[in-house]
């Protein structure tokens, strides 16, 4: 599944949706990742107002089956 992203909020909105079409939990999401179900949560209601690490991104974009890639401008 590609989807380009230009802003951490459609990010994160993509992932949500992608959570729910799958029919999984915030906290089954938060265990397949490693992570906790609070973070899921905070991270889900709050885009762009906290920061996140781009290992997490990762482990929920794999989880979920995106491939998020990164593009740098010079």
């Amino acid at each position: 599944m590609q989807i380009p992203v230009h802003h951490i909020e459609q990010l994160v909105k993509a992932l949500t949706e992608r959570r729910k079409e799958l029919g999984i939990s915030q906290s089954e999401l938060a265990k397949l990742c490693d992570l906790s179900a609070n973070g899921i949560s905070k991270f889900e209601s709050n885009p762009g107002e906290r920061e996140v690490k781009l290992s997490t991104l990762f482990k929920i974009g794999q989880v979920l089956g995106f491939k998020i890639v990164l593009e740098f401008e010079e």
